[in-house]
């Protein structure tokens, strides 16, 4: 079975030190594509500069909604336009996150409005970041559609958000999150979504699953993700990979 990580942060520092090692143990364990998701100029400007030195890996660009005062949207487009050539395959993370704050919804909100644009006029999918934030998201992205494709990262599923990914045929993307037990909830929601608009991620080095949990997370624990998806949905796992691989592969339009 092989394996495509539609999130990761490679270009994190905390892989600064032992980076090849790492990525050598995640291709033995059958990891065959890999997405960087930048969250601020830096990092997409550091998930460039690892799409360009490992064949199999490809970048996303964008702003966090906790940069939303760091950096702006321009940053992002002007990434894309010195780098268009490359590969660039989403505009992200993007989106909402309310965990923290209580002063600054608005400042997010256009900022994600502001990035939906760019992905449109630039003919490129997105990768959406939403935390507590799930209402004013569905809001969004009912009212400024992704014209190329909406990838919700780190799926914490409601009803408002499972019934817009069902309507507009959105993919979702689930993670180590899915082998807590606090999130067995999950399930049901699991079930309802076809397994033709499902994809697995890491958002390594964060959210490793059980019973890795508190432990840098790496691309090598995909496995481990589709295992317990294929128990969710009730299908044999060789199936699972192969239809989640393949669903990575048409979203992100790679051969």
């Amino acid at each position: 079975m092989k394996y495509f990580d539609t999130h990761a942060h490679y270009n994190d520092e905390v892989y600064k030190e032992n980076l090849e090692e790492t990525l050598r143990i995640c291709k033995d364990a059958g990891v065959d594509k890999i997405v960087n998701v930048g969250y601020n100029k830096e990092s997409s400007d550091k998930a460039l500069e690892l799409s360009e030195k490992y064949d199999y890996m490809y970048a996303a660009i964008g702003i966090h909604p906790h940069d939303v005062f760091k950096d702006k949207t321009i940053d992002i487009y002007d990434i894309y336009q010195a780098n268009k050539d490359k590969k660039i395959v989403a505009i992200g993370e993007i989106g909402l996150d309310y965990a923290f704050v209580s002063d600054n919804k608005l400042a997010q909100i256009n900022l994600f409005i502001e990035q939906i644009e760019m992905a449109n006029a630039l003919k490129l999918p997105i990768i959406v970041h939403t935390r507590d934030a799930s209402l004013d998201t569905y809001k969004v992205l009912i009212q400024n559609i992704p014209q190329y494709g909406c990838l919700l990262h780190c799926f914490h599923p409601t009803d408002d958000l499972v019934r817009l990914t069902l309507e507009k045929g959105f993919r979702v993307a689930f993670g180590g999150n899915i082998t807590y037990k606090r999130n067995a909830s999950f399930g049901q929601y699991i079930k309802k979504i076809p397994i033709e608009q499902i994809v697995i991620e890491t958002d390594c080095p964060y959210l490793a699953p059980v019973p890795y949990r508190g432990t840098i997370n790496t691309s090598a624990n995909l496995p481990i993700i589709c295992k317990k998806l294929s128990e969710y949905k009730e299908m044999d796992i060789e199936y699972v990979s192969e239809k989640v691989y393949k669903n990575s592969c048409e979203f992100f339009k790679i051969n």
